[in-house]
């Protein structure tokens, strides 16, 4: 197997398959730090997003955006993937 680069942070989030299955998320440490990051950015600037950049299997690079959200409202719709609410 080839190792994944370390230059590069790298991340899967992979969707729940079914009710009561679980979202998996695999990474590099780059990508996991990347992700902790954008939650631990969003939690500390509420009226802001955040946001990780990273790179899927492919070198593909991609955005992960994280809300903080306070109301049922406001969670439960599916963002428009063309619009960062």
């Amino acid at each position: 197997m080839s190792e994944l680069p370390e230059d590069y942070p790298m991340l899967h989030i992979y969707p729940s398959k079914g009710a009561r299955e679980p979202v998996i998320i695999k990474g590099n440490a780059g990508g996991l730090c990347a992700l902790v990051n954008a939650l631990i950015s969003a939690i500390a600037h509420p009226n802001s997003s955040g946001v990780a950049e990273v790179f899927n299997g492919d070198a593909e690079v991609y955005e992960v955006v994280v809300h903080l959200v306070t109301t049922h409202e406001k969670l439960s719709p599916v963002p428009d993937q063309n619009s960062q609410q």
